[in-house]
């Protein structure tokens, strides 16, 4: 009884470390899109896909980010990696900030394939898959900790002191 309860208890700790956020929890995962499939299946499509934003666009019908795709983790985030497989570009209604969404910031956004566009990436003719949706997830940037780390935990006591070293001067 009680090894039940521990393995009960050990799943629905695991469970939570590897939650999809709501906004990105499709009606079936069996049913999702991967990006390689993009250009060979015809929309309508429903898509989960992330990466890192390229650019933002904000125009009079709504916005664009346009996005170099990454492979997903269990919880939807995009791993950067030194490989691709392309851009895409999120179409949202309404306006989004371009300095929140900056260049460099990871997003996943769950919604549907409605087909490919033609564009440039600088001079380059590139064929975008577009996913249009509602919302966008924008991943908390992770900050790297700081290179000299002050971590003495007997020292930084107020009922500690540091110790007082004498060096013998030489003759």
């Amino acid at each position: 009884m009680l090894r039940s309860y521990t393995l009960l208890l050990c799943l629905l700790l695991l469970g939570g470390c590897a939650s999809v956020p709501d906004t990105l929890r499709p009606v079936s995962e069996t049913a999702l899109l991967p990006f390689a499939d993009a250009g060979v299946v015809s929309p309508p499509a429903e898509a989960r896909w992330g990466g890192e934003i390229a650019a933002v666009r904000n125009q009079a019908q709504g916005s664009e980010i346009e996005v170099v795709q990454f492979q997903l983790n269990a919880s939807g985030r995009p791993l950067k990696s030194d490989a691709s497989a392309g851009r895409f570009r999120i179409r949202i209604p309404g306006f989004i900030d371009p300095v929140i969404y900056a260049n460099g910031r990871l997003v996943t956004a769950l919604g549907n394939f409605t087909g490919m566009e033609q564009g440039k990436v600088d001079a380059q003719p590139y064929s975008f898959p577009i996913l249009e949706t509602e919302s966008v997830h924008l991943w908390p940037e992770i900050k790297d900790p700081p290179e000299r780390c002050d971590c003495d935990p007997f020292f930084h006591s107020p009922f500690m002191m540091r110790p007082i070293i004498v060096v013998p001067a030489r003759d």
